[in-house]
């Protein structure tokens, strides 16, 4: 059949204009954003593969531990499952100009609050007994710090520490003392013992520091400043 003259089919809408697409990667830039994204989960990898110590962990950790400290990865681990270690604070015993001793603990939850800035405190401790040792058998959080060698990167922080202590409090000389609370055995929770059981307590010292010739004589009268580290 004919259509009639004056009848005309309908007209199919039109697609709208596409928008032209933006240009892609290259093959070689897309090899080497997925290279980048690939290390840097093998970084984030490496703290958890190391609590407790395992060969690939102590290998990734050697291999990326710039970037771990640069980009703020090496979080404690060790303070999480499966077997955590034992925490650490910091004991200072300090000689004045004029003979007296001041004493002092930190992170200290009387003084040091809110609690971010006992946190605070507490990392410094922490992290003067993370410092590796060049032998990877001793670097094992299980392992009691008390028992092992100082590795030379200790001392170093160590004493950058007490110079901070002896400028702020205008001292002659300071010993530092490291606490490590052990975690309570099974039998000793069974028995009642508390977490923060004073017995659970054991300290080694580091030091003693004497400040530094180069800042000059101090006087008796000079007590140094009065707040804290």
């Amino acid at each position: 059949m004919h259509e009639p003259p004056n009848q005309q089919r309908p007209r199919e809408p039109l697609d709208p204009p596409k928008a032209p697409s933006p240009p892609g990667w290259s093959a070689p830039v897309r090899a080497l954003v997925s290279l980048l994204v690939a290390a840097h989960l093998l970084a984030l990898l490496a703290g958890p593969l190391s609590m407790p110590p395992s060969i690939l962990g102590n290998v990734l950790g050697r291999w990326f531990r710039p970037y771990i400290e640069a980009a703020y990865l090496d979080h404690a681990y060790k303070f999480f499952g499966p077997d955590p270690g034992p925490s650490h604070r910091l004991r200072y015993e300090m000689e004045m100009p004029d003979g007296s001793r001041r004493e002092g603990v930190f992170p200290d939850a009387q003084q040091h609050w809110p609690r971010l800035w006992y946190h605070r405190h507490f990392v410094l401790g922490e992290f003067l007994n993370t410092l590796p040792h060049a032998d990877d058998d001793l670097n094992d959080p299980r392992l009691f710090a008390r028992r092992l060698p100082f590795p030379g990167a200790q001392r170093d922080f160590a004493r950058s520490y007490a110079r901070h202590l002896l400028h702020q409090y205008g001292g002659r000389r300071v010993t530092l003392y490291v606490i490590e609370h052990a975690i309570p055995r099974p039998e000793l929770v069974r028995e009642g013992v508390a977490l923060d059981d004073p017995r659970l307590d054991s300290e080694y010292r580091l030091g003693p520091f004497s400040r530094p010739r180069a800042w000059g004589p101090l006087d008796a009268a000079d007590g140094g400043r009065k707040d804290e580290p």
